[in-house]
């Protein structure tokens, strides 16, 4: 019996040996843990994961601030961390309780934790409704307990094997589980505001969680879509520098909803929950509970999303991985249920239902706690984590709200290679298929769609036959809908994009092409316009041959010493100049290749213009010779604008049969057309010059008749005829005119006989009389045709191709009249 004693007295020895051992250790790893450098290295490493460059520290017990995204108008999601109202319910900041020590206690069988605990709210006009339960108290000011705001919810606790999930409120929630940084002010965590990329305020607290000894960021920031959605995010992070041991643990966040304007009511809300479906998540209506009627859901489409879900009952059982009871008689509903480390069946909790199916219902009966009540609660679940030295792990969900009558546009972009499916990385070459859809998460709500545009960054070159031509405008896509889309409802657009040589030099650090599509649209018969954005990053991966090749062209009649461009505009007469760049810098190189360029209608080449790095080559097709690498090689030409309509003169240079260290292509293009929009020439249709005299000489008629030939002319026939048309020169005599042949007033001839004579030009050389009348007489037969400036007409009109008929009686005088030209279009 003695001996009993003393190995009982021994074994207790031990024990309590191993105990001090034990404190010993944690005590000087939370003294490690608690120095400011300590922390702000930490939080270095956290801004590399959760997006927010401009974070800043706020110090001495500061006080919370608020985010706001608008809904439609009065209406607002706010969110922050602790409280954001006063006793009469007004929306406002200013709970400096938020960075104080986290507690857990049991009021009333529910968990209550309290201080810097996530609030999600709606604001309506600048009242504030609540979609999360809040204690009763839980304002700022006079006779508030702020520290109380979403007490009933646990947020965010990390599990450790074995554990129970009722520990979720005491033994293992995050909160309670922060080392003090200043125990003197009893705080145990760190508060930055800061903002996103469209200035939506960000919100995080920092802490040590000496349970697991990693550090612990939780951030709040809004939808980078601009949607009325926030996402809570978790980001852990094992500061060991043993990159072979790892911390294990799996994450849980437990939340009480609570849809209810009016602050300060503790009844419980009979709140129906459905499941969203595809495993996505859950959400829940207020229906004519409360006005206005408003909708919460909760989502993981997000990076870092959790797996499974379940709704549940708040209280009795306490247990947050148990759904609840089927009537206040009846022992818990064990499937589903979400335990830790659940894999069996059954405890998955509500993952797999379709989409509306109610979550507070089993079996046919309702689910309830133990005073037969439905009190809306929720527990969400991401898989286990072995988190080794230097790494961080993110958990994240979205959580959106609205009130009857306004939509939730859930705007995503997205994308599937169609040459490598499956493929992770993308490569020039590859088609892209992308998707653009909406969704209405909103209630009683639809949301009109207005325009979507999807700005293509440089890399992508839309496929325009895989899509309507009226979407697409220039390198985007940019169109109006036109339709609307309800609650439940979505659209979905579609078109395929192939990535382009130029991709690789417009990747980020990381090897990505970002592409951001705009939707905007506004709810139905509501002048509140909105746009909403997706964004998603294309990894393409670098080509061995990695090249840019490029066509520019400048006007160097008006613009001789000016840039080149992608653009340039020249009229009839201008010299055009070409400037094609080709450069390689990749890890094959370039060894041959035959040049080809050819100008389209309205330009002709200068002849002995074309030049490669200075030698002039003869005309636009001539063989290349290898090319150095991270060396730009200029192929120069000129070219002549002929054409005189407007018109656009778009084309684009090549190598084809192209050689290379890796390979053979067939062949590669200029990445964009040069392009000349060419002016239209003045339509000018005129008469430069026109003859002054026609001499006949001089005549005794010795009382004879005579015809006399022209024995010269002076002056020229000079037209301009601009269109590239046929034309006709004419000549005509009005002998009863107001300018006959006449001598003071005496006609040369006095009757309607032939006067004057012109012997019109054909193909052949005979002669061909024509009399002149007031009927037009073309000097050429068959006419004249083309574009003429300057066009000389004399040989036409010159000696010997007049006659003029002199009478018998003509009376001795000098004799003078005057001629009409006149020059017209003709078929």
């Amino acid at each position: 019996m003695k001996r009993n004693k003393l190995v009982t007295r021994i074994l207790f020895v031990l024990f309590t040996a191993l105990m001090m051992f034990l404190t010993v250790i944690q005590s000087q790893t939370m003294v490690k843990a608690a120095t400011a450098q300590d922390y702000a290295d930490a939080e270095k490493i956290f801004q590399k994961y959760d997006g927010i460059t401009n974070w800043k520290l706020q110090s001495n017990s500061p006080s919370n601030s608020i985010g706001k995204i608008p809904i439609g108008g009065n209406i607002s999601l706010g969110y922050t961390f602790g409280a954001a109202r006063n006793s009469s319910g007004v929306v406002t900041s200013g709970d400096n309780t938020i960075t104080k020590q986290s507690k857990s206690t049991m009021i009333n069988s529910v968990p209550s934790i309290s201080n810097g605990k996530i609030n999600v709210f709606l604001i309506y006009g600048n009242k504030y409704y609540g979609i999360l339960h809040q204690g009763a108290n839980s304002y700022i000011g006079t006779g508030g307990t702020p520290q109380t705001a979403s007490d009933s919810s646990i947020d965010y606790a990390l599990l450790t094997g074995g554990s129970s999930t009722s520990n979720y409120y005491s033994g293992m929630n995050l909160l309670t589980g922060l080392n003090l940084i200043d125990s003197g002010a009893g705080i145990d965590k760190q508060y930055y505001t800061g903002t996103d990329a469209n200035g939506a305020a960000a919100f995080k607290l920092l802490g040590y969680y000496s349970r697991r000894n990693v550090y612990v960021e939780i951030v709040l920031k809004a939808s980078i879509t601009g949607a009325p959605i926030v996402q809570r995010e978790l980001y852990v992070y094992n500061p060991s520098t043993d990159k072979t041991s790892y911390t294990q643990f799996q994450t849980f966040y437990g939340e009480d909803t609570g849809l209810n304007p009016n602050n300060g009511d503790t009844t419980v809300d009979n709140v129906p929950m459905y499941a969203i479906g595809k495993g996505e998540g859950l959400y829940l209506m207020s229906g004519s509970n409360y006005n206005p009627a408003s909708k919460l859901f909760v989502t993981n489409d997000v990076t870092g999303g959790f797996k499974d879900f379940m709704g549940r009952i708040l209280t009795n059982p306490t247990d947050w991985s148990i759904k609840g009871k089927q009537n206040k008689s009846t022992s818990d509903i064990t499937n589903p249920k979400i335990p830790w480390n659940g894999t069996s069946e059954g405890q998955n909790g509500d993952t797999a239902d379709a989409a509306g199916t109610n979550l507070l219902k089993s079996n046919g009966y309702d689910v309830v706690n133990s005073a037969g009540l439905q009190d809306s609660a929720y527990t969400l679940r991401w898989p286990s984590t072995d988190l080794y030295g230097g790494q961080v792990a993110e958990y994240s969900s979205t959580i959106g709200a609205t009130v009857a009558g306004y939509a939730i546009p859930i705007v995503s972009k997205t994308y599937t290679n169609l040459t490598s499916p499956g493929s992770t990385v993308n490569q020039v070459g590859d088609k892209l298929r992308f998707t653009l859809n909406v969704k209405n998460e909103g209630y009683q709500s639809s949301w009109s769609m207005t325009r979507i545009l999807d700005k293509m960054p440089a890399g992508l070159t839309i496929d325009k036959s895989t899509t309507l031509s009226s979407i697409i405008n220039g390198d985007n896509i940019d169109f109006n809908p036109n339709s609307s889309v309800g609650v439940g409802g979505s659209a979905t657009f579609t078109f395929t994009a192939t990535i382009n040589n130029q991709a690789p030099y417009n990747t980020d650090e990381n090897g990505n092409l970002t592409n951001t599509a705009q939707f905007t649209g506004n709810n139905v018969n509501q002048n509140d316009s909105k746009t909403y954005k997706s964004s998603i990053d294309i990894p393409v991966e670098a080509p061995k041959f990695k090249y840019r090749f490029t066509k520019l062209v400048r006007n160097d009649t008006t613009d001789p010493n000016g840039n080149f461009e992608s653009r340039a505009t020249g009229k009839k007469g201008d010299t055009i100049e070409y400037k094609v760049d080709f450069i390689s810098n990749g890890t094959s190189t370039f060894n041959g290749a035959n040049f080809a360029d050819s100008l389209p209608e309205g330009l002709e080449l200068v002849p002995g213009s074309v030049t490669m790095d200075g030698v002039a080559k003869n005309g636009l097709n001539f063989s290349v010779n290898p090319l150095s690498n991270n060396a730009t090689h200029t192929i120069l030409f000129k070219a002549k604008v002929t054409g005189i309509d407007a018109s656009t003169a778009s084309n684009t240079a090549y190598f084809n049969n192209v050689v290379t260290s890796s390979g053979q292509l067939n062949s590669i293009s200029t990445e964009a057309p040069a392009i000349v929009d060419i002016e239209a020439a003045p339509l000018t249709t005129s008469f430069v010059e026109v003859p002054t005299t026609i001499d006949f000489g001089s005549v005794n008629s010795a009382g004879l008749e005579r015809t006399l030939s022209n024995v010269s002319t002076t002056g020229k026939l000079v037209v301009t005829h601009s269109a590239d048309t046929p034309f006709q020169v004419s000549v005509s005599y009005d002998n009863n005119g107001d300018q006959p042949i006449a001598s003071n007033g005496t006609k040369l001839i006095q009757d309607g006989g032939e006067s004057l004579l012109f012997n019109q030009a054909k193909s052949d050389a005979d002669e061909n009389w024509h009399s002149l009348t007031p009927d037009p007489v073309p000097i050429k037969s068959d006419g004249f045709s083309g574009s003429h400036t300057n066009y000389d007409l004399t040989d036409y009109i010159g000696a010997k191709k007049w006659k003029l008929r002199v009478p018998a009686d003509s009376k001795a005088g000098s004799y003078s009249g005057q001629i009409t030209w006149s020059i017209n279009d003709t078929i």
